[in-house]
């Protein structure tokens, strides 16, 4: 047990670690795809780093309650975030029919696999040139799927852009977004200022670990952004009779 705990915490450190329990690093794709299905089957045995996956799932939304709005500096709860998300392609991974439906599209010649694994991208007169090892392959469209990172510094949007100018929002971590009090308010930097302006979602991410996970959408935080939007409300028509 003591030896299976020293590779989980080197694995959570660094997802490069390799050893014969964990699924190999440098195999295919296609090879990755049928060993996680197998397991969701159980056709196969769970690899350990499987393993850690799926205990990591169940504990999350205690990790979300416990850590989110903690005294932490802005590094440590950066470092927490990114061990978080480097968990989520086995706690959030694609259900198991979809792997299936992914790879019978691939046998059928529909999708094409070669290139997943971090190609170099150059845009030619022609398209797209992806190159991976010795492929080369050019694409004439390209649909980006990824998610964008929660970093407020980014975001053009003139209210966030004039919100941050002003030091009416507080930064969390130069790669994360705003500090939010526990109903979902934001905070200002100036600290005796209140700003009534809720904000829920992605952009929240920091103060709140967990923000955008789906389990988290319609759990306690909206309820309690709601209980306390409807106390404001009732105040100020009481404040108005």
């Amino acid at each position: 047990s003591d030896a299976v705990d020293r590779l989980i915490k080197k694995r959570l450190i660094d997802h490069n670690f390799e050893h014969p329990l964990f699924v190999p690093i440098h195999q295919s794709a296609q090879d990755s795809m049928r060993q996680y299905i197998n397991m969701a089957t159980g056709h196969v045995a769970a690899s350990l780093d499987y393993c850690i996956g799926q205990v990591w799932r169940h504990c999350q939304p205690s990790i979300y309650r416990q850590l989110s709005h903690n005294q932490c500096s802005d590094q440590v709860c950066a470092q927490i975030i990114k061990l978080d998300e480097s968990t989520k392609r086995y706690s959030y991974g694609p259900p198991v029919e979809s792997i299936q439906q992914l790879l019978t599209l691939e046998k059928a010649g529909i999708l094409n696999f070669d290139f997943v694994n971090n190609p170099t991208i150059n845009l030619t007169d022609q398209g797209w040139q992806f190159k991976l090892d010795d492929n080369s392959v050019i694409a004439n469209i390209m649909i980006d799927s990824v998610l964008d990172s929660p970093e407020i510094k980014s975001v053009r949007s003139p209210i966030v852009k004039n919100l941050l100018n002003d030091d009416l929002i507080q930064v969390v971590h130069d790669k994360l977004g705003v500090e939010t009090d526990e109903y979902g308010y934001l905070i200002s930097k100036s600290r005796h200022k209140k700003i009534p302006i809720a904000l829920l979602g992605r952009l929240a991410k920091g103060t709140i670990i967990g923000v955008d996970a789906i389990l988290e959408c319609f759990g306690d935080r909206p309820r309690e952004w709601a209980k306390k939007a409807a106390h404001h409300h009732i105040q100020k028509l009481e404040s108005m009779a």
